[in-house]
């Protein structure tokens, strides 16, 4: 279903009146936090998420957010870039709310349409590892996110952006991007954050490493894998921009300077510690924005956000301050 922009949205006919939010005070080191305002919810439902595993609860969970007064209009995804399309439709229209039922592949879709908009986007964790709602605290169980439409605040954040693609999470340059290009979608569903693991290992001895250099106003970095963090959680167990903060108006960037086995295998395992960043093969630092250059003729290096492929170097990675309110506990 197409949102008309500038229309108004879809409307059903709920039990009871939503009751009025008050308004919020600062977060210590953090953005403005707010309750949350208006009954108008769009969600966007990626029902294929999680291997559809919650497909059939999804009706159960739009019913329980009627329950405390929200005028709920659902939109289905079916193909990569609709939940973009949706979220910035369902800006133009008016709604209050943008509510994500998926993982953190539609969650990614779904910032790219809000960013810089005023509408607070809402999370319900459907997929495989669901890193951005491990990050903001939000429940991992469906029916326990819904419930933070109720009782949450709306908070900004800041976004990453890479090139012309926003990120939440990250922006990895090289090795696991190269990973997140090659992975086998039902690999991912059956062995959920094994399957990098398992997928990266395969991949690294199947290619060579291409140098990048990153270049800012701090410093310049040659390396073969750079990561450049918005958030302290990367996925799952590892935490490769561990002192990352998501109100600082900084990314963290760590830099991987020897692409040898030994050095890889250290790094990965060291990363499940957060005990890398001081070694002296990786380069760790904060910066507003950078440049990220292949230094080897010819070489295509890729680079993914939030997991998923975003583009090939050279790019630009900068930090976008408080570009998205987000429902939180």
């Amino acid at each position: 279903m197409r949102l008309r922009a500038g229309g108004e949205p879809p409307r059903r006919r709920v039990a009871a009146a939503r009751p009025r939010r008050g308004g919020g005070r600062g977060r210590p080191g953090g953005g403005r936090v707010t309750r949350v305002h208006g009954s108008r919810l769009a969600a966007i439902v990626n029902p294929e998420s999680g291997g559809g595993e919650y497909a059939g609860e999804v009706p159960l969970l739009l019913a329980a957010l009627e329950g405390y007064g929200y005028e709920v209009a659902r939109f289905d995804t079916a193909a990569a870039g609709d939940a973009t399309r949706l979220a910035r439709e369902a800006v133009a229209a008016g709604f209050d709310v943008v509510c994500t039922v998926g993982g953190d592949g539609t969650v990614n879709e779904t910032v790219n349409g809000l960013a810089g908009s005023n509408v607070p986007l809402a999370i319900v964790p459907t997929g495989t590892v669901n890193v951005l709602a491990m990050e903001l605290g939000i429940p991992l169980e469906p029916a326990d996110a819904v419930r933070l439409l109720e009782s949450g605040t709306v908070s900004w954040i800041d976004l990453g952006l890479a090139g012309e693609r926003y990120f939440t999470l990250m922006a990895g340059v090289g090795m696991d991007a190269a990973v997140v290009a090659s992975l086998n979608p039902r690999l991912k569903r059956l062995l959920r954050e094994a399957a990098f693991a398992i997928h990266g290992a395969h991949t690294y001895f199947q290619r060579e490493e291409a140098r990048i250099r990153v270049s800012c106003a701090e410093r310049e970095v040659e390396g073969y894998f750079a990561v450049f963090g918005n958030s302290s959680n990367y996925g799952g167990a590892f935490g490769i921009t561990p002192l990352a903060d998501m109100r600082d108006g900084l990314l963290d960037v760590c830099v991987l300077k020897d692409a040898s086995f030994l050095s890889t295998v250290w790094y990965w395992t060291a990363a499940l510690l957060n005990a890398h960043i001081s070694h002296p093969k990786v380069e760790y630092f904060r910066t507003d924005r950078a440049l990220v250059e292949a230094l080897d003729p010819g070489a295509e290096v890729l680079v993914q956000t939030d997991g998923e492929l975003a583009g090939r170097l050279p790019m630009e990675c900068r930090v976008v301050p408080q570009a998205l309110r987000v429902v939180v506990p």
